[in-house]
């Protein structure tokens, strides 16, 4: 087996606040994650991770969190978009709502690609895949299979990191290749399956139970820990929960979501280095 891996799951600009403050008070107290030998990343996940493998550290992550709400994009969802989202997502088993989604992606109107790699570019803030393992999971919109980006994927970072947050129907798909990517989210919120074969595992699952038939976080690290691997699931915890709500993404609870899960990473800092440090 390889040795430790993180999974930083989707949750909208308000898990992804939460994720950075707990991964600074994580690093903190004692148990920095930022030495990975595998990231995964998806959505949220998939920018955090990006940064995370590039040098940047916990700490910077979490004051991120902590600027003027009017400084985050805009990224607001109507109710018809909601509505359509949850008809597609409903939709029998995890395959056909998988391809249900991508359908409905491919063809609903919503701003230019362009638009979103400008934003995704001013948020990630770095443009060459690191020298670390980094994968980001996106999902081919024509066909519902999953699409596992690297450095050796032949796509630009920002790219790829758009193509795992291109939610469906709120963003367009990303062209990648002859490809239309859309958020890796649809799939599994935390993907945590992708870290199969490694030894010591963290998953930190802003959104643990999506919405239909997809997997959940503790169902696939249950699946990790059968496969023999120590596996921590982080999730958000009560107070993080009131602060979230049903907006997650609306960038006035940003600071306070970064704030909850930083509470939450020193209070769970003991158990989270006693797996990753062995």
């Amino acid at each position: 087996m390889e040795q430790r891996a993180l999974v930083i799951g989707g949750g909208g600009i308000v898990g992804c606040a939460w994720a950075a403050g707990l991964l600074a008070g994580l690093a903190q107290a004692g148990a920095d994650l930022s030495g990975a030998d595998l990231v995964v990343g998806t959505s949220a996940g998939a920018l955090l991770g990006a940064q995370l493998t590039s040098g940047v550290t916990p700490a910077e992550l979490h004051r991120q969190q902590l600027g003027d709400p009017a400084d985050a994009p805009a990224v607001g969802i109507t109710a018809v978009q909601g509505a359509r989202f949850l008809l597609a997502a409903l939709a029998g088993s995890q395959q056909r709502a998988v391809r249900r989604l991508g359908r409905a992606a491919l063809a609903a109107r919503t701003v230019p690609e362009e638009d979103v790699l400008a934003v995704v570019g001013s948020l990630v803030r770095v443009t060459e895949w690191p020298g670390r393992p980094l994968r980001l999971v996106a999902v081919d919109a024509r066909t519902g299979a999953p699409a596992v980006l690297d450095a050796g994927s032949g796509v630009g970072l920002v790219r790829a990191v758009a193509a795992s947050c291109a939610l469906p129907i709120v963003w367009p798909p990303i062209t990648v290749g002859r490809q239309r990517l859309v958020d890796g989210g649809i799939r599994s919120t935390a993907n945590a399956d992708l870290a199969r074969g490694h030894r010591r595992i963290v998953v930190i699952a802003p959104v643990p139970s999506p919405p239909g038939p997809s997997p959940s976080a503790a169902r696939q690290a249950a699946e990790l820990r059968d496969g023999g691997a120590e596996v921590v699931l982080l999730v958000p915890g009560r107070e993080a929960r009131r602060v979230f709500g049903r907006k997650l993404m609306d960038p006035a609870r940003r600071a306070a979501a970064a704030a909850a899960g930083h509470a939450e990473g020193l209070a769970r800092a003991a158990e989270v280095a006693a797996v990753w440090q062995g």
